[in-house]
């Protein structure tokens, strides 16, 4: 009887336990993707971005966090319906990101999915994977993702978006785009005596280049210029035969489809004459540049329109003009006039070079050298250079000197001045006016420094990445007053690699920074003098002797920078025309966001004279 009435009891707590759980469970626990849609687009194309919508319901869960991730599969890989297990080859993962604390319900949410480069094109499906790690218990959970298992997915019904790829070509390189690395083109006119070595770079720049297929090869890039309506041919700088040649000889990278190619073009004296001749002065004027492109391999490529991109830049011309008693410096170019008037002796020489979205480095070079010859005898010289970085569009001065020394005979204004910029900050200021003086600077620094920030997607994987130099820099210079005013040594020198920091290791995904890139290297050298005698050999009338010279060692931008991440993904099977996950895999992705060959390894004189005047 006892045990009877224990069973009783025993039943009766049964049946109200499990009428208390069949209660709380009358909706089962759930987490799962009921849409996917993009609304109407045209034919995308790689790396386009589109913006995709989707609906979530959440059951049995409040305030949960949950990953999404979504993927590109070709439709062409679900048309077999066979009962077979295959794995599937064309699916590119394509978003991995969090929802954060959503409550339970109905939600419609919006990302960014970008095209991969290397799809093959053709009609695709966007489907989602919700909960991919499985972090979440649920009573359903063969609807976290599309499934044979899932009996409302058996006819092919689970969620996914269209979208259309253009099918990618099987062998084409196309040249894009050409950006100069200054805002004009100011040339000596050819009677002009500038004083320069044949080492010179007239126009600077970067091609930006695509390539589609799988026959890498190598190409060779030709530029011209407008003349009296013909083209006619330029020549390029190569670094490494540190020399002049017809064309640029380049290999395109797999995988860099946003690729660099830096030119460094001179126009030589013959070409200069016919631009010159048929310049006019009176109107605003353009020098047309195009760019060609010829695919040296035996099966050369079906498509050559795209090989050829042309683009212009102001043009102006100096001739050079009688300099006033105005001690003005003026960035327009070589300056040179004799007789009692006064003397000026200028040299000025600005470009930048890469891409200033990504990384950039420009060099803003000038020294002057000005004679009054007759009341107040005396002279000015001056020099001056800055280095100038952007990292993702974030403009920063790494490195600025100016030099300022004067001397008259009255004893007025005589001295010196010194300024130093160091990543935007004023290190140093020497300045001293006395009747005769001599100073010496050396100074060096070893220095790094973060610059700025920026975020990218490497295939799914969102990363933020922060990018600076470090290097070294310093200058070495004597300058002074004794009856002769002189100035020599290395204005500046500087030597700065870039570099990137970032990185995301999660477990199941990681990221970092792959970088050998070279910033700058850079030796600008001041040489100059200027003094007054009464007779000196081969010279016995009283004269004013005078020389400057400038020179230049310049190596800018090389190596490569980028980004890569590898993630522990999903690989993806289908049975009867329905893809679902079928184990795991591991994808490494790279975003290559600079990568370029030195084509401005060069070293040259700015400027070289020297002269005396009878008084």
């Amino acid at each position: 009887m006892r045990r009877f009435t224990t069973s009783l009891i025993a039943g009766a707590m049964l049946t109200v336990l499990s009428g208390c759980e069949l209660g709380s469970n009358d909706t089962p626990s759930n987490i799962a993707v009921t849409n996917i849609s993009t609304g109407p687009l045209d034919t995308l194309e790689p790396n386009q971005t589109v913006k995709t919508y989707y609906d979530v319901e959440i059951a049995g869960f409040n305030n949960v966090d949950v990953d999404v991730h979504f993927y590109l599969i070709h439709a062409a890989e679900l048309d077999e319906e066979t009962g077979d297990e295959v794995e599937i080859d064309e699916v590119h993962k394509v978003g991995a990101l969090e929802l954060s604390q959503v409550s339970e319900g109905s939600h419609s949410f919006e990302t960014e999915i970008t095209i991969p480069n290397d799809l093959i094109g053709g009609h695709y499906h966007i489907i989602a994977q919700i909960d991919p790690h499985d972090d979440h218990a649920e009573d359903i959970e063969d609807d976290n993702h599309p499934s044979v298992d899932h009996e409302p997915f058996a006819d092919g019904e689970f969620p996914f978006a269209d979208v259309h790829v253009r099918v990618l070509e099987s062998h084409d390189y196309k040249l894009l785009s050409a950006e100069f690395g200054q805002e004009a083109l100011i040339l000596d006119a050819p009677t002009t005596d500038n004083g320069t070595s044949h080492h010179h770079s007239d126009l600077v720049g970067f091609i930006v280049a695509d390539y589609e297929g799988a026959e890498l090869g190598s190409t060779s890039i030709k530029a011209e210029v407008m003349v009296n309506g013909n083209w006619e041919a330029t020549h390029f700088w190569n670094a490494q035969n540190q020399g002049y040649e017809d064309v640029i000889l380049h290999n395109f990278t797999a995988g860099l489809h946003d690729e660099h190619i830096g030119f460094d073009i001179a126009l030589e004296d013959d070409l200069l004459q016919r631009i010159h001749d048929e310049h006019d002065a009176t109107q605003e004027q353009n020098l047309q540049v195009r760019f060609i492109l010829t695919d040296l391999a035996e099966n050369a490529e079906t498509i050559t329109d795209n090989n050829v991109i042309e683009t212009q830049i102001p043009l102006y011309f100096y001739t050079g003009e009688e300099a006033d008693s105005s001690e003005g410096f003026t960035k327009r170019g070589p300056q040179y006039a004799v007789g009692l008037a006064n003397i000026k002796l200028e040299k000025s020489f600005d470009k930048s070079y890469g891409d200033k979205s990504k990384f950039s480095v420009g060099v803003d070079l000038n020294g002057q050298l000005f004679i009054v010859p007759t009341g107040d005898i005396g002279g000015r010289v001056t020099g001056e250079g800055t280095v100038e970085a952007y990292f993702f569009n974030a403009q920063n001065t790494l490195f600025s000197i100016s030099y300022d020394g004067s001397a008259y005979v009255s004893g007025n204004n005589t001295g010196y001045a010194s300024e130093m910029i160091i990543f935007n900050n004023v290190v140093f200021e020497d300045e001293k006016y006395v009747a005769k003086y001599e100073k010496a600077w050396e100074k060096k620094w070893e220095e790094e420094k973060v610059l700025a920030q920026a975020r990218f997607t490497i295939g799914p994987v969102p990363m933020s990445v922060e990018a600076g130099v470090n290097g070294s820099l310093g200058f070495e210079l004597t300058v002074g007053y004794n009856a002769e005013l002189y100035a020599e040594g290395d204005l500046f020198h500087v030597d700065f690699g870039a570099f990137g920091r970032g990185g995301v290791n999660l477990g199941l995904v990681s990221a970092g920074v792959q970088a050998v890139l070279t910033l700058i290297d850079n030796t600008f050298s001041l040489e100059s003098n200027a003094g007054f005698a009464l007779v000196s050999t081969g010279n016995n009338k009283p004269h004013i002797y005078y020389g400057i010279e400038l020179k230049n060692d310049l190596d800018v931008i090389s190596g490569k920078f980028g980004l890569y991440a590898e993630t522990v993904g999903v690989k993806w099977c289908k049975k009867w025309g329905i893809p679902y996950p079928c184990g795991k895999k591991t994808t490494k992705y790279d975003l290559w966001l600079y990568q370029t060959n030195s084509v401005y390894n060069k070293s040259w004189t700015l400027y070289s004279k020297e002269d005396e005047i009878e008084l």
